[in-house]
């Protein structure tokens, strides 16, 4: 009869039996999955005509004093207000985008016969009062613009074209990414002589909204009383990107 020392050796390897066939089994592959693959990253991109237009719009006014700085703000941004409402009518909507009111300095030189330094002073007040518009009715941008700087607007800060609903032009991005790295995996397994089994993983990299098409400062009230402003929106575009990884032999 076995001492007690023996039946713990013995169990200790009957368990250490039973681990390496444990390790054994999780190492075999997955029947029908190869152990080699190919990763590829494909591109999707889409364009399309905006549907929206963001316009952004301001009044500036200076005087002496901050009190009179910002009243006269007001009346004019009153008066932007009336004028593009009235344009946009149930294509859109303004409302503030931003305000400022900034003090203006002026520094002395320095006087030779008084060394003593005398700090800046305050010489007037810069009032600015931001409108930010939003239309689909693309073609009145140009008289969106004209009508606030006649009513006393006194830059456009920026304009955007862009989608309202991003969600379509994203979806074919996407088709068009997936196609694209069908596309580049049998490209590649053709050259390395190799068969295609299927996709083991896909997952997306990124997904972009259709960008913007972006117009930086691009008038101020001296420029708008020549003509009227042609504004052409041209197209957006949106871009995805697709990991797939494929299993070859």
């Amino acid at each position: 009869m076995p001492t007690k020392p023996t039946r713990l050796v013995a169990a200790a390897l009957s368990l250490g039996a039973l681990c390496l066939a444990a390790q054994g089994h999780a190492q075999e592959p997955t029947p029908g999955r190869s152990r080699h693959t190919i990763t590829v990253v494909g591109v999707g991109r889409e364009r399309g005509k905006p549907d929206t237009a963001d316009l952004r719009i301001a009044i500036e006014q200076n005087a002496t004093t901050a009190q009179a700085a910002s009243q006269q703000a007001a009346r004019a941004t009153t008066q932007a207000l009336d004028a593009l409402r009235k344009l946009l009518g149930s294509d859109g909507h303004v409302e503030t985008g931003g305000y400022q009111l900034n003090p203006i300095y002026r520094t002395e030189r320095p006087d030779p016969q008084n060394p003593k330094p005398r700090g800046p002073e305050i010489v007037s007040y810069t009032a600015v009062n931001q409108l930010a518009v939003r239309t689909t009715k693309l073609d009145s941008v140009g008289s969106l613009i004209d009508a606030a700087i006649a009513a006393g607007a006194a830059r456009v800060d920026s304009l955007a074209f862009t989608i309202a609903d991003p969600a379509p032009m994203q979806a074919t991005a996407l088709r068009a990414a997936g196609a694209d790295a069908a596309s580049q995996a049998a490209a590649i397994a053709d050259a390395l002589h190799v068969t295609l089994h299927g996709v083991l993983e896909a997952s997306t990299e990124s997904i972009e909204r259709p960008m913007p098409r972006q117009f930086g400062a691009m008038m101020r009230a001296a420029d708008a009383a020549t003509a009227a402003t042609p504004i052409d929106p041209g197209e957006v575009t949106t871009e995805a990107r697709v990991r797939v990884v494929y299993a070859i032999d």
